[in-house]
């Protein structure tokens, strides 16, 4: 491992344990096995997970705060935690939306989550929606109007999901109210 460095400092706490992160250019699939053993989650690697990564916390973490860490090194790298019964997968954001998901963001444990929403809009069409919230999901996201029921479908992170359903909700106002311009 020359250049690298993987250093995790276990430290007993009363009731959870917490760990000190000093990681420079540590390999992906080393900071995947020091997860899994402060958190006991068990992972399944794609062969296309790869890669350096550098994560520095001066202040120890305790397993959750550490797992939500690791999303975000994952989601930074390009890859995502797919939850798949008792175990994890780790695949690239590009094949995410292919995979199974919790259905709303009450179901996706935390805002780095993969999370499929389906949207009921009562006052705008869903095709006119696509258009403009498009260019808000990422290429590993997906979103698509179901014309004929005037809803959405947003396969997504869970923060990016709630950020476009508090746009869509504004947009979705009935529009025979009046406007005041003074």
């Amino acid at each position: 491992m020359a250049g690298a460095a993987l250093c995790l400092t276990m430290i007993a706490a009363a009731q959870q344990p917490a760990a000190t992160l000093n990681w420079k250019d540590a390999d992906i699939r080393q900071v995947v096995e020091a997860v899994s053993s402060v958190t006991g989650k068990n992972f399944i690697l794609d062969p296309r997970v790869t890669g350096r990564v550098t994560l520095l916390s001066p202040t120890p973490l305790g397993p959750d705060a550490l797992y939500e860490a690791f999303l975000s090194i994952l989601q930074v790298h390009g890859y995502v935690a797919v939850q798949s019964g008792d175990l994890i997968k780790i695949i690239p954001d590009a094949t995410a939306r292919q995979f199974p998901t919790a259905i709303g963001t009450a179901g996706a444990a935390g805002p780095d989550d993969m999370t499929t929403q389906v949207i009921q809009l009562n006052n705008v069409g869903a095709t006119q929606l696509v258009a403009l919230l498009r260019p808000l999901v990422p290429q590993y996201g997906h979103l698509v109007a179901h014309s004929a029921s005037n809803m959405l479908i947003i396969s997504d992170r869970a923060a990016n999901v709630n950020r476009m359903l508090s746009i869509i909700r504004r947009i979705d106002q009935a529009g025979d109210e009046e406007v005041l311009v003074e």
